[in-house]
């Protein structure tokens, strides 16, 4: 897999155009302290960083030294996204650590966010490292499609209250910051296969005749139920979104225990569109290759 192969051309030295959905984007691996400043605003306003939060301008010129990068998406000349990681070693595996990305909201219809992860994973497979790791949270539903269905990444592990739960309180209400894991496989040819859309992203066909995980079944697939959009729960109705916290809490780590991984993510899956579902499978012994 390289940036190539994903569609992306290379006009200059760490520099990639891309049309997506009619538009040229132009990529850049940053690494010049002016550069990374405007990540710094990008994070507070996406996230609802504090200063205490956010990654600073500063600690970013030592990724590329980690072998990670620092890449932005510019539609013109104007910053619409960007992301940075680490590299490094996990039990002698090479991989990324993807550590935090986001676009500004007025472009996030513009397949940013999707490309930006696709490219990253393009010259961290190119340089030599096997695997890109992230967290995300599990609530959000249209982060699950992205990672999960246009990416081909999957979930085996939970954390609890990863960053506290002062950590971008205007986006995420003050909850605990509970985190899924995220491996990205970079010599899994489905993962290719996905980022190129060969693969399309299931559709309820593809879960028709599964139920909902219950701790001891036989199952080999099951689904798992989320709010298809938490921010509208989070502003209207909080002790709602706490709850809905802490059960997909229990049921993932029910489900973890038992030797299930999340692979997929199925959109509106109940007839009003307000709950979306992961689809699970089991896998015995190491996670799914």
């Amino acid at each position: 897999m390289t940036p190539e192969s994903l569609g992306f051309a290379a006009p200059w030295h760490n520099a990639w155009t891309k049309t997506v959905r009619g538009q040229e984007i132009l990529f850049r691996a940053l690494t010049d302290f002016d550069d990374f400043v405007p990540i710094e605003h990008l994070q507070r306003a996406v996230m609802g960083a504090t200063d205490l939060d956010i990654f600073p301008a500063s600690g970013m010129t030592v990724l590329a030294e980690t072998g990670g990068h620092a890449l932005g998406a510019y539609l013109g000349n104007e910053l619409a996204g960007a992301l940075y990681g680490f590299g490094g070693f996990h039990a002698g595996t090479p991989r990324i650590v993807s550590d935090w990305m986001g676009v500004w909201p007025r472009f996030r219809s513009a397949g940013i966010g999707a490309e930006l992860k696709k490219l990253q994973a393009g010259i961290a497979a190119r340089d030599g490292f096997r695997e890109v790791v992230w967290t995300v949270d599990p609530l959000r539903a249209a982060n699950a499609r992205l990672n999960f269905e246009k990416l081909g990444a999957y979930a085996d592990r939970y954390e609890r209250n990863r960053y506290g739960a002062d950590y971008g309180a205007g986006l995420y209400g003050g909850m605990p910051t509970d985190r899924l894991h995220m491996t990205l496989r970079l010599d899994d040819h489905e993962v290719e296969a996905r980022m190129t859309g060969m693969i399309p992203p299931r559709a309820a066909r593809d879960i028709r005749g599964l139920g909902q995980f219950r701790p001891g079944s036989r199952d080999s697939r099951s689904l798992i139920f989320l709010p298809s959009d938490i921010d509208r729960i989070v502003a209207t109705d909080m002790d709602t979104a706490i709850r809905w916290r802490y059960e997909l809490r229990e049921q993932i780590e029910a489900a973890f225990a038992e030797g299930f991984v999340i692979c997929g993510f199925i959109p509106a899956v109940a007839e009003n569109g307000d709950r979306s579902a992961y689809l699970i499978e089991r896998h015995e012994g190491p996670a799914p290759e």
